[in-house]
């Protein structure tokens, strides 16, 4: 056999042989065909896909709850295990053991606070709606007196679109209580399985989240061998800095948020209580979770206890106006700053955005979560916009 023979049957062979550039090629290709395939099939039948979507997350619901109890307990634990490794050296109190005890003591702190509001707020709430309720006759003619009153004195003012408001309210409240009388076992039997359903999610998210806290150091470990194994190195440490960074940035903000939310609210009771306000408890815990919207929810927890009184009495309007005012003042000049400091570093325009975009689309829990998200992102993009402009030489 001459050499040129032998050289065209090793090319054909070779022919055959597999090539793991032109492999991963088409290993690429059939993901993009299959994923594109899944997508315009999901648009494509998209109520489908909004059922199928809703459902998996019902399903998958104590996980998520589960996850935000344990991302929310989880600085407790750290305060309280820095704390027991104080008190007790390792010699004394090994480290699993004081991890485990950090978890116990913050979910039996978690148990106290849910079971002073229990006791303790929740009745008031009850009192407080039921003495509105009682109260409500004489508020919904007195809110009549008032608008008659502003009438004679000011005939050229049109207030039947009020007028027109207050009737449209009372209609509903009064089918309501109907409907309840007339529907009353239905009615118990649904609130009595949700009541079920809702109880044992609550235990298997609460479970789920002692197992995420006891495991976090290795799912943690799990997640950064998962992105070690698929970037390469540079990118992996750049990937994982980084989100180190955003977790900073949102756990930052909403932890802080919380503490200072729950100082204004009992700021706000005490003083409420001092003023001999009623309805204290009630208002306070409605300012003190608005308070939790940056800028406008201090506005916003007004409203209710602003129309209340002037239906009672619009002195209390007034004094209970100035005291929320003073409020305002006192968590944005002082205790805001002191607590949350630069968390977000976002200028005032974009908190009004983050606002602006979380009511139209999320209502009030995208108003709360999306500054610290436009913090994220505004985070995200300054860090990709530097390494574009690191890249190129360019110092701004």
């Amino acid at each position: 056999m001459s050499v040129n023979e032998h050289k065209s049957g090793k090319e054909k062979r070779n022919v055959f042989e597999t090539n793991s550039k032109y492999f991963t090629i088409c290993i690429y290709s059939l993901f993009v065909i299959i994923t594109g395939s899944i997508l315009v099939y999901c648009i494509l039948n998209w109520s489908k896909t909004q059922k199928t979507i809703a459902n998996l997350f019902r399903t998958l619901s104590p996980f998520f709850i589960g996850f935000f109890i344990a991302y929310i307990l989880n600085p407790i634990v750290k305060k309280l295990d820095n704390l027991l490794g104080k008190l007790f050296n390792e010699s004394k109190l090994r480290l699993s053991l004081r991890h485990t005890l950090s978890i116990l003591l913050s979910y039996f702190i978690a148990l106290g606070l849910v079971s002073i509001i229990m006791i303790y707020i929740v009745p008031q709430f009850g009192a407080s709606f039921q003495d509105l309720t009682d109260r409500f006759p004489d508020m919904y003619n007195a809110a009549y007196d008032f608008l008659n009153g502003i009438q004679e004195r000011y005939p050229n003012l049109d207030v039947a679109f009020i007028r027109d408001k207050i009737n449209d309210l009372r209609s509903p409240l009064v089918d309501f209580g109907t409907n309840i009388v007339t529907n009353a076992f239905p009615l118990l039997f649904n609130i009595s399985m949700s009541i079920v359903k809702t109880l044992i999610n609550i235990i298997l998210a609460i479970v789920i989240s002692a197992y995420i806290l006891i495991d976090k150091e290795l799912l943690i470990r799990n997640a950064k061998r998962l992105v070690y194994a698929f970037l390469p190195k540079d990118t992996a440490n750049y990937f994982c800095s980084t989100a180190s960074k955003c977790n900073a940035i949102f756990s930052g903000f909403i932890f802080g948020k919380l503490l200072d939310s729950l100082i204004i609210g009992m700021i706000c009771f005490v003083l409420m209580s001092i003023l001999k306000l009623p309805y204290a408890v009630l208002l306070s815990t409605i300012v003190g979770i608005t308070n939790m919207i940056p800028y406008f929810g201090p506005f916003i927890g007004a409203v209710p206890g602003v129309i209340i009184y002037l239906l009672l009495d619009p002195i209390q309007a007034i004094v209970f106006a100035i005291l929320i005012f003073i409020l305002q003042q006192f968590d944005g000049l002082y205790l805001g700053p002191k607590i949350l400091g630069e968390s977000t570093g976002l200028k005032p325009i974009w908190v009004i955005f983050a606002i602006t975009i979380g009511d139209a689309y999320f209502g009030v829990l995208g108003m709360f979560l999306g500054v610290p998200i436009v913090a994220v992102l505004a985070f995200l993009l300054n860090e990709f916009m530097n390494r574009k402009l690191k890249k190129k030489g360019i110092h701004m």
